[in-house]
């Protein structure tokens, strides 16, 4: 278990959690403690911009989220399985399935990106 890193508020002395800006207790604001660096305002990603990337290659979407290893899942995965299906199948039939694997990318990617949009 971890512990949470507190500090005391400067105004009024309640115990805050390290990273507060404001404090609970009586709403001053808390300077910013050297050697922390203030929390960043993550403004999300754009789910469309996510859904365009995995169509150019797939897996990138998911890269542009922050989802390394998904994306290498998805890239790698599609190389392989379509390296294996050109041995048996037709090179139109393997252009189907790259383009299937870049619409089950680009919807992966629209609802991871969602996801994280809503949680903000």
């Amino acid at each position: 278990m971890t512990e949470e890193k507190t500090k005391y508020c400067h105004q009024c002395g309640a115990m805050i959690p390290y990273m507060d800006r404001y404090c609970p207790a009586c709403n001053a604001k808390q300077g910013i403690i050297s050697g922390m660096e203030p929390i960043k305002e993550d403004k999300g990603k754009s789910p469309w911009t996510a859904v365009i990337l995995s169509f150019l290659i797939t897996g990138l979407g998911q890269l542009y989220l922050g989802k390394r290893k998904r994306a290498a899942v998805f890239f790698i995965g599609t190389l392989i399985l379509g390296g294996v299906l050109s041995m048996s199948y037709s090179q139109e039939q393997v252009m189907g399935f790259g383009v299937l694997m870049a619409f089950i990318s680009a919807i992966d990617a629209y609802m991871i990106a969602s996801r994280k949009s809503q949680s903000i």
